[in-house]
């Protein structure tokens, strides 16, 4: 059964889901047989969960999760994008696990809040969480207090999408492209959220491509950040695509860049003729520093609604909860779910996206002018 709580000040009225985890009894050979590809042993980089487990172990790990609750920690509101990929895949990872998935949405500080509690949990594998991994990365480098986790040693499941963030402009604006925004003389106002993703590419795409801007900041959610934008306290904003969806389909945004090409037909209709970040910089003179900086944002777009577990998860434990995670993500009433509420799947697996992760922090150093500024 999933089942949803709210915690801290911020309670939505919206009633619990009521999608039906199915307990399905999984074989523990079937999931050994997954367990041997390169997206279930490969290494996590914490060193306790780094050797490739037998299958006697990788049994023994299926049949642990048969009939356990997992908490599957949700770090914004409901309706937000790690939310909705959440409930996505909840379901289906309940049902290859044999387990009850219940999502837990834990809101605050830029998602710092829910991540700390999937980190601090026992590494038994029975708690997880969708991780903000480019905006944790970025708040890092900035060293912005509350990041109680080390990102390079979490248990990484995998990546079950990556969906495109778009700088967006009102219509009365007067800014109908990313060539002419980059003309503007006078600073632009934009709406944001500290911290999150969206004010990570904010500050490096507006400082790398010279835009002058002003950033109206205080807005504690991409909701209150849609309010503020609506209310015209900024004209522009920088988010997940699917977040100003209905905002770009009912002519009250429009899409001035896309830091990748969006592939759902939903969302190459919301984005029109938006240039994507690859595109505005092979059009652009800009330092070597800068390219650095745009390279850097492009690569850090792809870390997106990452699931991970606390440090030293066992290694039998992480390789079933990988197989799972990757046939959950290839269900069909998963993917039904994704196109419906225009959510990209792509499945990576976890040991890929630790990789990457790893990577990005030995880079930062390229972002560091522009994050910090």
């Amino acid at each position: 059964m999933i089942k949803l709580r709210l915690h801290g000040s911020m309670r939505s009225s919206r009633s619990k889901a009521s999608m039906v985890g199915i307990t399905v009894a999984v074989s523990g050979m079937i999931l050994a047989a997954c367990g041997s590809s390169s997206s279930s042993t490969s290494s996590n980089s914490s060193t306790s969960n780094s050797a490739a487990p037998t299958t006697s172990a990788n049994a023994a790990a299926a049949a642990y999760f048969k009939g356990k609750t997992i908490t599957l920690i949700a770090p914004d509101n409901p309706g937000g994008g790690f939310d909705q990929y959440a409930r996505i895949i909840a379901p289906a990872l309940g049902k290859y696990l044999g387990a009850t998935v219940n999502v837990e949405n834990v809101n605050g500080g830029g998602t710092v809040v829910g991540t700390n509690q999937m980190a601090a949990a026992k590494p038994d594998g029975l708690t997880l969480s969708v991780v903000n991994t480019g905006g944790d990365i970025a708040s890092l480098i900035e060293k912005q207090p509350g990041q109680n986790f080390d990102l390079a040693k979490l248990s990484w499941v995998g990546q079950a999408g990556s969906s495109p963030s778009v700088l967006i402009t009102s219509p009365n604006s007067g800014v109908t492209s990313f060539a002419q925004l980059l003309k503007v003389k006078t600073p632009i106002k934009v709406v944001d959220v500290r911290n999150g993703t969206g004010d990570m590419f904010n500050r490096i795409v507006l400082g790398a491509f010279n835009i002058p801007h002003t950033f109206i900041t205080g807005f504690t959610s991409t909701g209150t950040l849609k309010q503020g934008f609506l209310a015209g306290d900024g004209q522009y904003a920088f988010e997940n695509m699917p977040t100003f969806l209905s905002m770009l389909n009912g002519g009250q945004a429009k899409a001035l860049l896309v830091t990748s090409k969006p592939t759902l037909p939903v969302l190459v209709k919301a984005a029109g003729n938006a240039v994507t970040l690859s595109e505005a910089l092979s059009s652009a003179t800009l330092t070597a520093p800068q390219t650095a900086a745009i390279k850097e944002a492009i690569a850090l777009s792809g870390l997106d609604y990452d699931f991970a577990g606390p440090p030293g998860i066992p290694a039998a434990r992480l390789a079933v909860l990988r197989a799972a995670f990757q046939k959950a993500v290839a269900d069909p009433a998963t993917v039904a779910q994704a196109t419906k509420e225009g959510e990209p799947l792509g499945f990576i697996d976890g040991a890929s996206v630790a990789t990457q992760v790893t990577a990005a922090i030995t880079n930062g150093a390229t972002i560091s002018t522009y994050v910090n500024g």
